[in-house]
């Protein structure tokens, strides 16, 4: 009799043991040793036994909850232990960026090219021209809403710029200047890995399609004679970049930020007398990446 009740003391013991054995890993990896007694998409509750023997029913919300075991519950559908993980929720939820930097682009010049060459220009004055219009300067913004801490949603601008002083033709006295713009808006997502366990450096990609507005203006300007001459060209476009981040303090990163932006227009070549010549305006940019975190 006594054999009987001694194992079924240890079999209560067992019990009591198994039962005790969930886990609940916070976001900050702290470890809490309790007894789960519900979970639901706000809370997870629990009862944890303190020193003194008593045992108090507590809870905490699931968004500081990276991980919990639970062991078998009795008359559950589930009968194993199992882990569930939850995405941490970003620190800051807003992400305002700025990127200034330079910008080359990579549209095929070689008909003008040709066609500055056969009027008469120098082929190292022609080779210099394209040279400025295709090197220039970008500023670009952007900003996100983090709904995870891995992917938010968001919109970017930017502007692109450059300009040269054309070479001159054996018939010409004055000044001839030429300035190229191109703006880009667009909504766009946004991507974050983090590269250390300190949550130190980042890698961004973001992704968008969006408006593009390209204009091109030409001026002469002569002691006796002036004129200008615009092209105003809208098209659509997608754009695509990648930025290295490090966290200098906890609202504030810096890095190198690397762009590649796609458009197509339609417009007269300044030295072809054919209409609608499509021109490739993509271009890379290469930016310091400067972010705020709210």
């Amino acid at each position: 009799m006594k054999r009987v009740f001694f194992s079924l003391l240890i079999l209560v013991s067992l019990q009591v043991s198994i039962r005790g054995q969930d886990k609940i890993i916070t976001i900050q990896h702290d470890t809490i040793h309790c007894r789960i007694l519900s979970v639901s998409s706000i809370n997870i509750h629990y009862e944890q036994k303190a020193e003194n023997g008593f045992v108090s029913g507590k809870f905490i919300p699931t968004e500081q909850v990276l991980e919990f075991i639970r062991a078998p519950q009795s008359g559950e559908y589930n009968q194993h232990n199992w882990a569930r993980k939850q995405k941490p929720k970003p620190k800051h939820r807003w992400m305002l960026g700025i990127h200034p930097g330079s910008s080359f682009l990579l549209t095929s010049t070689i008909k003008d090219k040709n066609a500055m060459i056969y009027a008469g220009i120098p082929k190292s004055q022609v080779d210099n021209y394209v040279k400025q219009l295709r090197h220039g300067w970008n500023f670009g913004v952007d900003a996100y809403y983090m709904l995870f801490d891995i992917f938010g949603l968001g919109a970017k601008y930017s502007l692109f710029a450059s300009s040269a002083q054309q070479p001159y033709m054996s018939i010409h006295f004055g000044h001839e200047f030429e300035k190229i713009y191109i703006h880009y808006v667009a909504p766009s997502v946004i991507f974050r890995q983090w590269l250390d366990k300190n949550s130190k450096f980042q890698l961004i990609e973001t992704f968008s399609a969006g408006y593009v507005h390209y204009r091109n203006k030409m001026k002469y300007d002569s002691s006796s004679y002036f004129s200008s001459s615009l092209n105003d060209t809208k098209t659509w476009g997608a754009n695509a970049s990648l930025s290295a981040d490090y966290f200098h303090l906890p609202w504030l990163s810096v890095g190198v930020n690397a762009n590649f932006m796609y458009a197509l227009i339609k417009m007269r070549s300044y030295y072809s007398i054919q209409q609608d010549e499509p021109i490739n305006l993509s271009r890379l940019d290469y930016s310091l990446s400067i972010r705020f975190y709210f």
